[in-house]
């Protein structure tokens, strides 16, 4: 059977328009999910592990289960016909959010193993949603294949990242380079988000913190700094705001305008410890009792001492 010549899957509704306006030829896939937030289990059978993620963004983001399900799960039936398809052409940005949904579709590829893979990500500081018609057809005619030993390297990563143990990760990304430069980069960010060994703060939740503390009063204009400060991590306004509903009210004042509790300024100047709330780090769980801790001094994950 003749195949299909490109399937193209583009990381959320928002780049649609872009790759719309740019012409190029291909069928396209718009992947919907944010598996950089919450419970990922790289153990569990696809259906279990997609009904984990429907209950975690229902329960988080207020979704609809059939809006899910539609938007989402549907969606990924696409990937079950990826064989009849001689290219598969992933759209994805540099930041966190993008590169660990690259990572989950590069370790299902390499189950499918289709004839050719291969990546579309701009340059640092670019976003495919914004780019010309001319920037995206030249995305396209640069676009960067990836080979078997590649897919075999995210398929580990992605063990790794959705298991419940990131030393192991950690001493992968130190010992050896993942199979693409930003996903390096993103992963090196991802263990930021883990409690400071020091306060309990994860990267982003200090920042958002020593942004207040400087004089930020409203949510607005703290997202706001925020994307402009670390755009790394590729958050939205619902992923900062969780965040920040997980300061309040111990921490930060819980109605605008935003300003820290005794408590809060004490934690930021290094003088008390906050005891992390529940949440979900790729396959590991964060609360009062997570094993480990990011050393910001060493730039590491380590046990607690």
């Amino acid at each position: 059977m003749k195949k299909l010549p490109t399937l193209h899957i583009l990381n959320g509704d928002a780049s649609v328009p872009a790759f719309t306006a740019a012409g190029l030829p291909g069928q396209v896939m718009v992947w919907r999910e944010i598996l950089s937030e919450g419970p990922v289990f790289y153990t569990l059978p696809e259906p279990e592990f997609w009904q984990k993620r429907q209950d975690y963004i229902t329960s988080t983001y207020g979704e609809l289960a059939e809006k899910y399900k539609t938007k989402v799960l549907e969606e990924l039936q696409k990937l079950e016909g990826i064989g009849a398809f001689f290219e598969v052409v992933l759209w994805f940005d540099t930041d966190l959010m993008c590169q660990v949904n690259l990572l989950y579709l590069l370790q299902r590829l390499h189950q499918k193993k289709p004839p050719m893979v291969s990546i579309c990500t701009p340059v640092q500081g670019k976003n495919i949603a914004l780019l010309r018609p001319e920037e995206l057809q030249q995305l396209f005619e640069e676009r960067i294949q990836v080979d078997d030993t590649q897919l075999e390297q995210a398929k580990q990563l992605w063990q790794l990242y959705a298991g419940p143990n990131h030393l192991n990760l950690q001493v992968y990304l130190q010992q050896q380079s993942a199979p693409l430069l930003y996903l390096q980069q993103a992963l090196q960010l991802h263990l930021r988000r883990f409690p400071a060994c020091t306060n309990g703060l994860s990267q982003p939740e200090h920042m958002l913190l020593s942004m207040i503390q400087a004089g930020t009063t409203t949510v607005d204009a703290l997202m706001q700094q925020f994307w402009q400060q670390d755009p790394g991590y590729g958050f939205g306004d619902l992923q900062l705001q969780e965040i920040l509903a997980r300061l309040q009210p111990d921490l930060v004042q819980a109605k605008e305008p935003l300003s820290l509790s005794f408590f809060g300024e004490r934690v930021l100047e290094g003088y008390g410890s906050f005891i992390p709330k529940t949440r979900w780090l790729g396959g590991s769980e964060v609360n009062g009792s997570c094993p480990y801790c990011f050393d910001a001094e060493k730039g590491s994950l380590r046990k607690h001492a």
